[in-house]
């Protein structure tokens, strides 16, 4: 059943589709964002060529000279913003009534955006305002009337999980559009006799809330209790599938605005289950990962990330996070940025080229970093030089990690630990994503089919199809429940192996079905001096690679592209199982082309 929650004709209308999704071709969606773009996540037209820019992703100038300019100077798409949260300002001018569009919690007070405390307007805090609300509907139209009136080549969502974003964190949202909401989900989705049973008899006067404090539940109390209370569950999925809808319905709108097609990206971090229900609707994710800057090492978290984005079929182009920003800005380490960009490339994706980001800490609020160009520019060069040797190219990956999204939601079935000890060993691997009523993906017979070991993490309880296709795969001795490391390596064996230092990563990537094209294996120094910002260099390195990780192909020629440097031949050596391959020195990022 497909309810529609009326709202005013000017108004985009939002169709919930709030039962089990059905089987989609959500996977098969060709790439918005290619592995070697340059991607901004401000505008500078200034540093388009510089750096090499063929993307705007998040914050463009929504002005049609502006864009045609951008295009002029190599960039291929650019993408225009609307904040759900961030634009309060805009709200609070748009109508004298602008706190019918706010959230309310289980107080029944509106609150505000945490991390934007240090913003006012006319004396006004930045309210989080309600994606079910009428009146919020309509300024986001007149917003997305103002931007498709520029003709971009994208739209993106920042904070696009609206109301929802704000249920498990922040006890809301109790307006009265959302209580209105939920009780049409209640009659179109829940069972009458649960609802008898829960004394509810008339939902045409139900008040959640009211149920809930009749029921001795109070607001000091309510968060605390929220996931254990009668009809928690129903009342986040409704959240959760009511902003889902919105951010699809709002797509809609823009293409049929823009009168042509459009891509959608949205700032969502795919760290937890509710950050990826939207892919299906994506073309690509445009986004904040934490990468653990205080620690002054290399990450290996957003590993996982790019992984996950991976088996959803979405390039990622990220930025860190706001407090990380603050820590690269206090500290000025632009050597530690770099590895950071090396590693988003490396694993297929895209970190945003840092000229330009937003800072955060609870003492200073909002500040800014402007990253040296010199620092940063030229890496993005070498980049844009190389793309032959990053467009197409896909992991090669004996292993499959299951990521089962039913389990995360209860706590269970995480990965990132496993991508990080599967990485850090230099196993390939890929992630494959195993769908629920949340996220329309399931695994495919075919996926499973091509892995010499399937990685089953603890808490993943697959039913129906999908928990067949696992079923078959423990017949075939390939299931490899985590953390018997032991089985995995009687299944595949060392596929790659680094001699002569430690903390070098290798990811090998390959063109699928063209054996014309070279195979590549990114070469990443994790060896970083905290004190001087920069990398310890790597001397005489041999990587010794299994020929059955390339279907049997013989490599005669290697060469090594790395930044700052020209191209070198590698010396080669290959007998029937294996090829070694010499390498004289690793900085930071070497790209090893084998033929």
């Amino acid at each position: 059943m497909t309810p529609t929650v009326q709202v005013p004709a000017c108004v985009f209308v939002t169709v919930l589709l709030l039962g089990g999704p059905a089987s989609m071709t959500a996977q098969d969606r060709p790439r918005a964002i290619r592995r070697s773009d340059v991607v901004f996540m401000y505008d500078n037209p200034k540093l388009y060529e510089t750096y090499g820019c063929t993307a705007l992703g998040w914050a463009g100038r929504a002005d049609a000279g502006h864009i045609a300019r951008a295009h002029a100077k190599g960039v291929r798409q650019f993408s225009c913003s609307v904040g759900f949260l961030t634009e309060f300002r805009r709200v609070i001018d748009f109508s004298d009534d602008y706190l019918d569009a706010a959230c309310r919690n289980f107080a029944g007070k509106p609150f505000i955006v945490p991390w934007l405390w240090d913003h006012k307007h006319k004396g006004q805090p930045a309210w989080w305002w309600c994606t079910n609300s009428p009146l919020y509907r309509k300024y986001l139209d007149a917003r997305l009337v103002e931007v498709m009136k520029a003709k971009p080549d994208g739209l993106h969502i920042d904070d696009y999980r609206g109301t929802s974003g704000c249920v498990t964190w922040l006890s809301g949202c109790f307006c009265r559009h959302c209580l209105a909401g939920f009780r049409k989900y209640l009659a179109e989705h829940v069972a009458k006799d649960k609802l008898t049973a829960l004394g509810i008899k008339d939902l045409g006067s139900f008040d959640y809330r009211k149920f809930l404090l009749a029921r001795g539940v109070t607001p000091a109390d309510y968060k605390k209790r929220r996931s254990r209370l009668p009809l928690a569950k129903e009342f986040h999925h409704f959240h959760v599938m009511a902003a889902t809808q919105v951010v699809a319905e709002y797509y809609r709108r823009a293409k049929a605005l823009r009168g042509a097609e459009l891509s959608l990206s949205v700032n969502s971090g795919l760290g937890d289950p509710q950050a990826i229900v939207i892919a299906p609707h994506l073309s690509y994710f445009c986004c904040e990962v934490g990468h653990g800057a205080a620690t002054r090492r290399v990450p290996d978290g957003p590993v996982s990330i790019y992984k996950l984005a991976d088996g959803l079929n979405r390039p990622v182009a990220s930025t860190a996070s706001g407090h990380d920003w603050a820590f690269i800005a206090e500290n000025k380490l632009p050597g530690l940025v770099r590895t950071w960009t090396a590693l988003s490339y490396a694993f297929g994706h895209t970190l945003m080229a840092p000229h330009r980001q937003w800072c955060y800490t609870k003492a200073k609020g909002t500040h800014w970093y402007a990253g040296p160009t010199e620092a940063y520019a030229p890496l993005h060069r070498f980049i844009r030089t190389n793309a032959a040797l990053l467009d197409d190219y896909e992991a090669v990956a004996p292993v499959a990690v299951i990521y089962d999204n039913a389990a995360r939601r209860a706590g269970r079935g995480r990965i990132r630990v496993i991508c990080t000890d599967l990485a850090r060993a230099n196993v390939p691997f890929r992630v494959l994503v195993a769908g629920d009523d949340w996220l329309a993906y399931r695994l495919k017979a075919t996926d499973l089919a091509g892995a010499r070991a399937v990685v089953a993490p603890k808490g993943v309880q697959l039913n129906g199809d999908q928990g067949k296709l696992l079923d078959r795969a423990a017949q075939q001795g390939k299931l490899v429940p985590w953390p018997d490391k032991a089985a995995l390596e009687k299944l595949i064996g060392t596929p790659v192996a680094v001699k002569g230092a430690k903390g070098v990563w290798a990811v090998p990537r390959a063109v699928p079905g063209d054996q014309s094209r070279p195979v590549v294996i990114h070469l990443l120094n994790r060896n970083y001096d905290k004190d001087a910002d920069a990398m310890v260099v790597q001397k005489n390195l041999t990587l010794r690679l299994s020929r059955d990780l390339f279907a049997g192909r013989k490599f005669t020629a290697a060469t090594a592209h790395a930044p700052k440097a020209k191209p070198v031949k590698l010396t080669v050596a290959s007998d029937a199982k294996t090829t070694t391959i010499a390498i004289p020195s690793l900085e930071l990022w070497t790209m090893i082309e084998l033929k």
